[in-house]
């Protein structure tokens, strides 16, 4: 009879072992989960908002400018687009003239704030 209560008591005692280790490798995959998460969130680079960038490009503006029908475009690429393609908006298709182009300041302003919180966009 000792030797069957010695037996219940070792496979409790193993099936309490499993328990405990089971429950550490969970406590592990669950910390490595988590650590993964966070190398992914460093790793993956915040995008451009699409209104800071010219339509004509797609690159964040620099010199916005906006034509009398509300579209902004960088400035260089819109004057290319009006000596290359004729005097019309690229967007609208409504006739356009360079002295129509005005400098879009608060556009302007908000790329600057946009560049001093993400200087990794200098480069795009």
């Amino acid at each position: 009879m000792r030797l069957l209560d010695d037996a219940a008591s070792l496979q409790k005692k193993r099936e309490g072992d499993s328990s405990q280790a089971d429950d550490k490798l969970e406590k592990r995959r669950q910390k490595l989960q988590e650590l993964l998460k966070r190398a992914a969130e460093k790793t993956q680079r915040p995008s451009i908002p699409e209104c800071l960038c010219c339509q004509i490009t797609f690159d964040l503006m620099k010199d916005p400018v906006m034509t009398p029908s509300g579209q902004t475009y960088e400035r260089e690429a819109v004057e290319a687009h009006l000596n290359q393609n004729g005097r019309w908006d690229p967007v609208t298709r409504q006739a356009l003239q360079r002295y129509q182009l005005v400098p879009n300041k608060a556009l302007k302003s908000v790329i600057t704030d946009f560049l001093r919180d993400n200087p990794w966009a200098y480069g795009s």
